[in-house]
């Protein structure tokens, strides 16, 4: 059981911080989504293989547990969840497509090969899991025991929540062990592809010197922007000619639609505000003449306080930074508020009890005693404690209890902001009154627990206290005055082309978003819009939507409209014309410019001419960039152009992306590395590689015909 005990060397607070994050993950809102009776539902294909929401939600299951047990998260945000579903897909895809190819040429993973990466320990994956040394390295024979016991284990002797937490943590392990065999199959196969690849010595000198190599460069610039779009014509040729050139940069890998939207923030309004404060001071009164008996924690619930009451005190760097300010005009048991503060738009009012004296963090070691009997756990406990008070060591006995007993580090800010009442206050105010050295014997409702302060940091002033702390929220009357208004509109505008005309006239905003795709979750960046976006991707070119209901508080009504569908493939010349227009605008512009600079062989010579911008650039080089002044932008042909120039040579009009330019070198020398052939080899080997993988899996992933349509459903 030495896992779980590890687990459970945390201390119960994190049992039951575990514990619940695991129910609520078990129970979480995309599982509800998944209906037995709905029959088979699916979120895409790959390769022509259907994939169906239940195989997604396993897998997402069984990463965000990863994700929780890597990061120490209980909670993620909507944008961390999107971050793991695209995560999750992304695993999905590059896995059925390697699996394909790599079974059409007979290779595969052994058993022994992933038993030998497992015993090995260095695989990255390996490394953020539970199963780590005291040194924080991965430990093949903890793992081990862990599955041993597992296996073994006799349900009937388990509490429901150490069986959670087991099947937990065992899937977690089977989840790290597939992805092992996944990314070692994808590296052979991409080491089987790259194997050709053998740097030549002409190649790794070349690389080391377009790397090292850095120039000061004199130039003399003119912007694009100097010469009005107006004074330069266009036509249907020169944009063909462009299309044709750039056509593949043109490529639409996915569906993908134009669309225009109105957002209508919802704001409280002045009524909600005077009625929050009015009921604020009731609640003022309610808390001060609260006797000192009074259940904190339900008060501050019925007051709806986005502040929690604990037990357990608080320092000011886990309080309010507006609460924190005013401590000082409080004594003890003292009363401040309402107050409004703008930086959260909240009014607030609070109630100081008194303070004591706390750590910042405490080291301490731990045995719990759970036998269910009380006086068996007392007589227990209490043996315990005699023996470390004279001398015992701790982590000895522990081990007598199939537990580590080894120190653990427990900040503040890591129980401060949370509502701790019970045997969790209990313990927690216990250790905070401790000495370092000191060794206590607690009793909780379940069992004893045995401390020992091994170590403790800074102690501080904290502060024993209730909060109440509203944020002004608009009303039901204020949210169906802003939902009549746009639904008004809305009738008298059904077409995208009344939206265009009237909107403005309206007070509404309408929004241009070209090439949105479905897996941006978000539309405008406005959280829940969910509805919104499968409406999108169902409807037609030139519809209009209802109103929906989006933000994170529903506190944003929205309209949108489908402009164009983009279907997969090359972009029609007409939809690119807008973004060619420049690229020829711009050719042409340096056409014209180009005469500015006849006739001169320096610099020098171009300081007099109209419209010139002279520069000087440090440490130019191949790789980078150089940032010109004139055009506020980077160009990167700058180090090409002049790395094969002698000294006080200038260039001839170049062609930038911002701008015309000339450039003379003026100094040249190498940062201060030397040429190792040997590694420089292997880092071009390590770039092409890259590159080699990224572009087999593009294409790869072309070839699949990869249908993500996620947004239904997740």
């Amino acid at each position: 059981m030495a896992t779980l005990q590890k687990i459970r060397s945390k201390g119960p607070l994190l049992l039951i911080v575990i514990g619940i994050a695991l129910l609520a993950f078990i129970l979480g809102d995309a599982w509800r989504l998944i209906r037995p009776n709905q029959g088979v539902q699916y979120i895409g294909s790959i390769d022509g293989k259907k994939i169906s929401a239940m195989d997604f939600q396993n897998e997402l299951e069984s990463y965000s547990e990863v994700v929780r047990f890597s990061t120490g998260l209980q909670d993620f945000t909507e944008e961390q969840n999107n971050q793991i579903k695209d995560e999750v897909w992304s695993v999905m895809v590059r896995r059925t497509i390697i699996e394909k190819e790599t079974e059409a040429i007979g290779l595969k993973v052994t058993d022994a090969e992933i038993r030998e990466i497992i015993a090995q320990g260095t695989d990255p994956i390996l490394q953020n899991t539970p199963f780590n040394d005291e040194e924080g390295r991965f430990d093949v024979d903890y793992l081990m025991t862990f599955l041993a016991v597992y296996n073994d284990l006799d349900q009937s002797m388990m509490s429901a929540q150490d069986m959670r937490q087991y099947d937990a943590l065992y899937r977690y392990w089977l989840y790290i062990e597939d992805n092992i065999k996944s990314n070692l199959l994808y590296s052979k196969y991409i080491s089987l592809v790259t194997a050709g690849l053998v740097p030549n010595p002409v190649a790794a000198k070349n690389s080391y010197e377009t790397r090292v190599k850095r120039n000061d460069v004199l130039m003399a610039s003119i912007p694009y922007s100097s010469v009005a779009d107006s004074t330069v014509k266009v036509t249907a040729a020169d944009i063909k000619k462009a299309y044709m050139e750039n056509k593949e940069l043109l490529f639409n890998y996915t569906e993908n639609r134009d669309i225009y939207y109105i957002d209508v923030p919802i704001y409280p309004s002045t009524a909600d505000s005077e009625a929050l404060l009015a009921e604020m001071q009731e609640l003022t009164v309610q808390l001060e003449e609260a006797p000192d008996d009074t259940d904190f924690a339900s008060l501050l619930r019925r007051a709806e306080s986005e502040i929690t009451y604990s037990d357990v005190p608080r320092s000011a760097a886990t309080l309010p930074e507006d609460v924190v300010e005013r401590l000082d005009s409080v004594g003890s048991n003292g009363m401040f508020g309402p107050y409004y503060n703008p930086f959260d738009d909240s009014y607030n009012s609070f109630r100081l009890f008194g303070t004591s004296m706390g750590y910042d963090s405490i080291q301490f070691s731990v045995i719990q005693v759970a036998t269910g009997n009380q006086e068996e756990d007392i007589r227990i406990s209490d043996s315990i404690t005699a023996a470390a008070k004279r001398g015992a060591s701790f982590q000895e006995l522990a081990a007598r209890y199939m537990q580590s007993g080894q120190p653990e580090w427990l900040p503040a800010e890591a129980y401060e902001p949370a509502s701790i009442t019970g045997d969790n206050a209990l313990y927690l105010n216990r250790l905070n009154s401790m000495k370092k050295g000191e060794i206590a014997n607690v009793r909780l409702t379940g069992g004893n627990l045995v401390f020992k302060v091994d170590d403790v940091r800074n102690s501080v002033k904290k502060y024993d206290m209730a909060i109440i702390k509203r944020q002004i929220q608009f009303s039901d009357e204020t949210s169906n005055k802003a939902y009549n208004e746009l639904s008004m509109f809305v009738a008298s505008n059904t077409t995208l082309d009344d939206l265009k005309k009237n909107a403005e006239d309206s007070d509404y905003q309408l929004l241009y978003y070209p090439g949105f795709e479905s897996y941006m979750y978000n539309v405008g960046d406005v959280p829940r819009t969910h509805e919104a976006l499968r409406w999108l991707f169902e409807a037609g070119e030139g519809e209009v939507s209802r109103i929906f209901e989006a933000g994170s508080a529903n506190d944003h009504l929205m309209v949108v409209a489908v402009d164009k569908i983009n279907p997969q493939g090359y972009r029609p010349i007409e939809d690119a014309a807008s973004a060619l227009n420049r690229k020829v605008l711009n050719e042409k512009k340096f056409e014209t410019l180009k005469s500015r600079f006849d006739g001169a062989a320096s610099i020098d010579e171009l300081a007099n001419v109209q419209g010139i911008n002279i520069d000087t650039i440090l440490y130019a080089n191949f790789n980078n960039p150089a940032y010109l002044s004139s055009s506020v932008n980077n160009e990167a042909t700058v180090g090409p152009a002049i790395s094969i120039l002698e000294k006080d040579v200038m260039t001839k009009p170049m062609k930038g992306e911002y701008c015309i330019y000339v450039a003379q070198k003026l100094t040249e020398d190498n940062y201060p590395t030397e040429y190792d052939d040997e590694a420089e080899r292997a880092r071009i080997l390590s770039i092409d590689s890259r590159q080699i993988a990224n572009s087999l899996l593009q294409e790869l992933y072309f070839q699949a015909n990869i249908e993500d349509t996620r947004y239904k459903i997740f």
